[in-house]
């Protein structure tokens, strides 16, 4: 009976420490510890940080060198953004940060970008400046811009003015940059005569209303065109206002363009080497999406418990290097009956 409580004991001293193992494995990958090194701190100035959080991820050409330690708001009502990052990451006084979007739900992330400028590098504690940083879009500025142009529109208007939008994005923007600046000095000059058409519609009113009285015809005619006036007389803050939107609309959209013209080249860009890529080993994507399905099945069955998944250990075999660094495998538990028997 020793002997076997010996081995029990045994068993059981290698189950716990794979599951120890397992567990800081677990941990390590989850709550994204780094090793292999120290990092620098550095700061940047922005002017807007919106949707950046303590914690999120620095990036240089798409792989995490470290992560955003503190933000803080200056008395000029900039932001100062303090970061880590790997010794590997070089930065230089040409170094650009950039807020960029993480994900579809507003996630950010900072990116560390080189740019024009001298290769000096930074010392650990220096600054990247207001100059060379740049906050993300704020999509939401951009469509709030076009609300009250949006409620006057027809559906079909909204499609023409999104497909105008979407050739702009792929590559025309210069041209639709110069329309925009030539709608925006229109709208300019007519929110500065918004006083003087109110007068004109006025009086365009009065006269209508006097050639009413001519005939039956000309009545019933003047008579429709006078409510349409008049309608017009008495939304002319709301046109004005919506003039006064578009024009900033328009500013927005010029900024938009100038801004992500270069980002929207490069991802077609890497789009571009992906789909080369998998083109040049169809098969095995074919192969990796037919087979993803069941892998997925068979994973949510380990998780329908909970949020974690159970492992079952049917054997655990150890490989040692031997003499002359042959493997050597040394078989340190086993089971063949129970869920381990062969099917």
């Amino acid at each position: 009976m020793t002997e076997n409580l010996k081995g029990i004991i045994i068993r059981l001293g290698l189950f716990m420490t794979v599951c120890a193992l397992a567990l800081a494995a677990t941990m390590v990958v989850f709550a994204q510890f780094r090793f292999g090194g120290s990092a620098h701190l550095y700061s940047a100035e922005f002017s807007n940080v919106s949707g950046l959080r303590e914690g999120n991820m620095v990036r240089v050409a798409g792989v995490e060198v470290g992560k955003v330690t503190s933000i803080t708001v200056n008395p000029d009502a900039t932001v100062r953004v303090e970061f880590s990052a790997d010794q590997a990451a070089v930065l230089t006084e040409g170094t650009r940060a950039e807020i960029r979007y993480d994900d579809l739900i507003g996630g950010r992330y900072m990116a560390l970008v080189d740019a024009a400028g001298s290769a000096q590098v930074l010392s650990p504690g220096q600054t990247i400046p207001l100059a060379r940083t740049q906050p993300a879009l704020d999509l939401d500025s951009v469509t709030g811009g076009f609300r009250p142009l949006f409620r006057a529109l027809q559906p079909d208007q909204i499609n023409d003015l999104s497909g105008q939008l979407l050739h702009a994005i792929q590559g025309e923007g210069p041209t639709i940059a110069s329309f925009l600046n030539q709608a925006a000095a229109v709208t300019n000059t007519l929110a500065d005569r918004d006083l003087l058409i109110g007068e004109v519609i006025d009086n365009l009113n009065v006269v209508l209303g006097t050639l009413g009285g001519q005939s039956d015809q000309l009545d019933k005619a003047v008579t429709n065109v006078s409510e349409l006036v008049h309608g017009l007389a008495e939304r002319k803050t709301d046109i004005a206002n919506a003039v006064a939107h578009t024009n900033a609309a328009t500013g927005s959209i010029a900024d938009l363009l100038a801004q992500t013209r270069q980002p929207i080249q490069k991802v077609v860009t890497e789009t571009d080497r992906v789909a080369a890529t998998i083109l040049a080993d169809q098969e095995y994507f074919d192969q990796l999406l037919d087979t993803l399905p069941d892998k997925y099945r068979m994973l949510n069955r380990q998780g329908m418990y909970g949020d974690y998944f159970g492992f079952y250990f049917c054997d655990v075999i150890l490989k040692l290097n031997g003499k002359g660094g042959q493997p050597v495998f040394v078989k340190a538990a086993g089971q063949s009956t129970g869920r381990c028997a062969p099917k």
